[in-house]
């Protein structure tokens, strides 16, 4: 036997929805704007996962070392990191490091103030090939939200899976939360110490 729904939450499914669709309606002008205002990265985003990451990104401002980079992790202000952009003749004066974030979402989550509060509204985002569908999601809105758009830069990895439809579609919903609410969730993480 169905249920019939009452005026209240009627009401409340159809704020969410013109809500929702507000947001999301609203992302793509921002970034539409943005890519207008400022058609080239202005910075290097590079997320933690692995060396291979942090030496691609290296490797990557060689080409362009008029941009600063930012990291974004718990372990990325770790030597070894450190030492491959020393390799690279990275000035330290051009890379800043953000350590909190303890997943993906929050990667964006807690870097995009500062990006912002320096005027950046461009980045290239480099992360792993298997992780860049999840990553462009939640730059999409968190960043997009913000008016702050991403070139994204797949590094290749071997003997990784792409992440699941799942696992995207989760994150999605937690940016949205954030969007809505600024809590991301990650505090949920029960791997999380």
């Amino acid at each position: 036997m169905s249920q019939r729904l009452s005026v209240g939450q009627k009401f409340l499914r159809l704020f969410l929805t013109t809500v929702l669709v507000m947001i999301v309606g609203w992302i793509p002008v921002q970034i539409a704007i943005a890519r207008l205002l400022v058609p080239l990265p202005q910075a290097i985003v590079v997320l933690e996962g692995n060396s291979n990451r942090m030496t691609f990104a290296a490797q990557f401002w060689q080409q362009q070392p008029h941009l600063d980079i930012w990291l974004s992790g718990v372990g990325v202000d770790n030597p070894g990191y450190r030492q491959i952009f020393q390799n690279a003749g990275v000035p330290e004066s051009q890379l800043y490091f953000e350590v909190r974030s303890t997943d993906t979402v929050k990667n964006f989550t807690d870097m995009r103030q500062e990006l912002v509060a320096r005027g950046l509204r461009h980045v290239y985002l480099i992360t792993s090939d298997y992780h860049i569908r999840r990553s462009w999601a939640i730059a999409f809105f968190v960043f997009g939200s913000r008016g702050l758009i991403i070139t994204p830069i797949a590094v290749p990895s071997v003997g990784f899976p792409s992440e699941s439809p799942e696992r995207v579609f989760r994150d999605c919903l937690r940016s949205i939360l954030w969007i809505l609410t600024g809590y991301s969730g990650a505090d949920l993480n029960p791997n999380l110490p």
